[in-house]
């Protein structure tokens, strides 16, 4: 009987919205369980990282991390091939210079939200760094190499640039000049997108496969490579943010009266760069200082 109503009531919701006038834009509710899956797979996969580290159970630890390639590769399947039929539906409703509304939510108080959750993470990491640190008469321990920073003053330059030319793209938005503005934040994710490229494809390479320096490589090795490991993962997740933020302004859907999502990119962005610095002081120019 509840099954028989329900259907009723699918077949009610779709008669409504295909009463809907031409010009509305209908809302789809949409239900998923993987966002639970890959909460879960996550959990497992840093116990399984923690296994591999101590080397506890390395077995497990190894089938722990395969299992969350597994969820993520069954995400990506399931729901990636669906991406191109629903750009093909969706876009072609969106005219080109179509300027949107505000955002449904306030994006100034998101990303103010984003950014105290990322205090907390940050805040907990650099406090084990520290703890850690202060167990030793001196810093690095002995053994311990002592970095070449010539990668990571690029690093530094290339996240002070780009975060220079986003506030003047911003600037040149509130002005309306829409070329200037679409050439800045180009310009933004391209040096964004050089950052993870040193760091996992010339610096991280170099240190590990060299043995210089690698995750096993004691205390010091464990903690460089988790901090600038979570910092590599949030650059990396602004250069995707900048990348949706590129399509949209090239669709012409920013305006100097709506600019509030490429404001709040720009102040994770600052953030991002902010930890950097934070980091290059004490992996790099600090660590013989602190000892």
């Amino acid at each position: 009987m509840q099954l028989g109503g329900g259907l009723m009531k699918m077949g009610t919701d779709s008669e409504a919205l295909r009463a809907q006038p031409e010009g509305h834009a209908p809302e789809y509710l949409e239900h998923s369980a993987w966002p639970v899956l890959i909460a879960l797979a996550t959990g497992v996969a840093l116990t399984g990282l923690f296994f591999l580290f101590k080397h506890v159970v390395l077995l497990a630890g190894i089938l722990m991390m395969l299992s969350f390639g597994a969820v993520l590769g069954g995400f990506l399947y399931s729901e990636t091939k669906n991406w191109a039929s629903a750009l093909r539906k969706s876009l072609p409703r969106l005219p080109q210079d179509t300027v949107l509304g505000p955002f449904p939510v306030d994006v100034s108080l998101t990303i103010q939200i984003i950014i105290l959750t990322e205090l907390l993470l940050f805040g907990g990491a650099f406090g084990m760094y520290f703890a850690i640190r202060l167990q030793f008469p001196f810093w690095p321990p002995a053994g311990a190499p002592i970095l070449d920073d010539f990668i990571a003053r690029i690093q530094t330059l290339i996240l002070i640039s780009s975060s220079v030319l986003v506030e003047w793209a911003v600037w040149q938005l509130k002005r309306g000049k829409q070329r200037a503005f679409r050439a800045g934040i180009v310009g933004t994710t391209i040096l964004g997108s050089l950052f993870p490229i040193l760091q996992f494809g010339f610096e991280w390479p170099h240190l590990i496969l060299n043995n210089i320096l690698t995750p096993a490589s004691g205390f010091f090795g464990a903690t460089f490579f988790l901090l600038t490991g979570i910092h590599g993962a949030h650059v990396v997740a602004g250069v995707i943010a900048y990348l949706y933020t590129d399509i949209r302004a090239f669709m012409g859907q920013y305006s100097p009266k709506n600019h509030g999502f490429v404001e709040a990119t720009s102040t994770y962005w600052h953030f991002v760069h902010i930890i950097w610095l934070v980091l290059f002081a004490l992996m790099w120019q600090g660590s013989r200082l602190l000892g």
